[in-house]
């Protein structure tokens, strides 16, 4: 099962403190509203979408689509970010005022999907607009006929009644679309890569269910001034030769501050890659600019101190940020759902990887037959080339609801943004159930912390933490000599009873250690491994901040 999703991360959020020095306001929806206006009608066919155009020679169609491609984009790109910043038509109000249920309703015919039976290997389907998806976004086709605009046709859609048919325009246009291939079943087209509101995407590997998704750009996330979200208002989608393994797509982002070209190269399987470039146009400075960002929920785990009423034991579609650093070091942070906004920075200079993972793939874990949580993908991003100096910012929101992502993962350049720059950036996204991480050493698969116990009639005011490491050579080490805990706090503040033990259990060890309570006046920031006997790391880094 599926949840639709707004395009923000959270619709409505409090002001809340931040775990950083300063206190930004937590991050706003994108519901901007703007005066409707109209996109020009289809004439084409049901499978090809192209509206009636003069007459091309062959030779001239020919030559449109040879010379189609992402310099092309990228050439519009850098015309649009020289004009005025103009916000995209909105679709009528009666659409806005959907809530999902409602637009859900309103189904594309799968005998439509664009190379429906063609042999292709890829299918298409689009996505009505409606509900939090407000504009409509211009899509095209690139094949041996050259470049033709693929125009919205009502007759493409199953609608509840005759009565909303008859009420939407006849060009209204497409809020996204979604990519459809062989993965798990052969014969069968399988959902692979979704492109829908604002600037988001999403991809899913072989048996798979959606959850975290990525985005285009994150823009001033969490600034006093309130998060800017760039919408992509443009697709070209590149028709595929027959049996390719990849496809390509290309986009056109706008937003007040830049514009910007992407090319997506999209290879389904076990895991599915998707290639991203992009070649930005500032049109002024941005004080933050966050790169590959992605975005997920984490309502609650084993970790969390308090829960909702709730039966089942964790709900989340990530449960862990993992980084692979340039000196070699792999650092693991768990999630949490915080009491207040928190946001944090880890030195990510010529990162070499990123990305947020659900590593609990045990459905005893979330007891949930609807949504399914331990089949959500992970999404590992892979830089292509240097990035240079740089930091990984990772946002935490309060939600006392799964249906919002809350969690934002994103890499920012020291150098600043100003305008008028070009600036180029690639990398992939791996969408799968795999580590990421190396399979040579160990890996936190479970933190718990709780009360410690007490003598009854005592107070409670020490908190224990239970960190599970397994995997690496951990399984062959019995002798509790060959490994030892090392745990480090940020700043002065008593850590007691830190011991590491076989866990026969898991085949792994258990770090743990107790903080008292009256040391967390503030969130403390806490890193912890396991070594050998002469001081070699047997494990990543686990990395948290205890809060009280």
């Amino acid at each position: 099962m599926t949840r639709q999703r707004p395009s923000g991360l959270l619709t409505s959020l409090l002001v809340c403190a931040a775990f950083v020095a300063s206190a930004p306001p937590a991050l706003a929806a994108d519901k901007a509203a703007a005066p409707p206006a109209k996109t020009a009608p289809s004439q084409g066919s049901p499978n090809t979408g192209a509206p009636a155009k003069p007459e091309q020679s062959t030779q001239a169609k020919s030559q449109d689509a040879q010379s189609f491609g992402y310099e092309q984009v990228v050439e519009k790109a850098e015309a649009l970010a020289t004009k005025p910043y103009a916000a995209p038509p909105q679709i009528p109000k009666f659409l806005q005022d959907f809530d999902f249920a409602k637009l859900d309703q309103i189904q594309f015919k799968t005998d439509q999907a664009l190379w429906h039976d063609a042999g292709l290997g890829f299918e298409a389907m689009f996505y009505h607009p409606g509900s939090y998806y407000t504009h409509p976004v211009k899509m095209n086709l690139v094949n041996g006929n050259g470049v033709t605009p693929f125009g919205f046709d009502k007759n493409r859609y199953n609608y509840p009644n005759d009565d909303l048919k008859n009420r939407v325009p006849d060009d209204l246009g497409y809020a996204g679309f979604k990519l459809l291939h062989e993965l798990s079943t052969p014969g069968k087209l399988d959902e692979v890569q979704s492109f829908l509101g604002a600037s988001y995407f999403r991809g899913l590997g072989a048996d798979e269910h959606y959850g975290l998704s990525a985005r285009g750009l994150a823009i001033d996330t969490g600034s006093d001034k309130g998060e800017e979200f760039p919408s992509f208002t443009e697709f070209w989608l590149v028709e595929p030769a027959n049996d390719a393994d990849d496809i390509t797509v290309y986009g056109l982002l706008n937003s007040p501050s830049l514009a910007g070209a992407y090319r997506f190269v999209i290879t389904p399987g076990t895991a599915t890659v998707t290639h991203v470039e992009t070649t930005l146009f500032t049109r002024k400075t941005i004080a933050k600019l966050g790169i590959a960002p992605l975005t997920s929920m984490f309502t609650w785990g084993e970790n969390s101190l308090t829960r909702l009423d709730d039966f089942r034991p964790e709900a989340h579609d990530s449960d862990g940020m993992l980084i692979s650093s340039a000196n070699g070091e792999w650092v693991w942070r768990p999630l949490v759902n915080p009491q207040k906004l928190w946001m944090n920075q880890f030195s990510a200079n010529n990162i070499r990887g990123f990305g947020l993972l659900q590593r609990d793939r045990d459905f005893d874990h979330y007891q949930d037959l609807n949504y399914e949580y331990e089949k959500r993908p992970n999404a590992w991003i892979t830089p292509s080339g240097d990035w240079g100096e740089g930091h990984l910012e990772l946002v935490q929101i309060p939600s006392d609801s799964e249906v919002n992502d809350n969690i934002g993962l994103y890499w920012v350049p020291n150098e600043p943004v100003t305008a008028s720059q070009r600036l180029h950036y690639s990398y992939d996204i791996r969408w799968s159930e795999e580590p990421a991480a190396p399979d040579s050493f160990g890996k936190a698969v479970a933190t718990r912390i709780g009360r410690a116990a007490v003598v009854p009639g005592q107070p409670r005011n020490t908190i224990q933490v239970a960190i599970e490491f397994t995997g690496g050579e951990l399984a062959k080490l019995t002798d509790p000599n060959s490994v030892q805990p090392r745990v480090n706090a940020m700043r002065d503040a008593t850590i007691n009873n830190i011991q590491a033990v076989p866990n026969p259990n898991t085949g792994g060890w258990r770090l743990t250690f107790l903080v008292p309570t009256d040391s967390l006046g503030s969130p403390l920031e806490l890193r912890a491994y396991l070594s050998d006997a002469n001081g070699g790391a047997l494990t990543e880094t686990w990395t948290y901040a205890l809060s009280p």
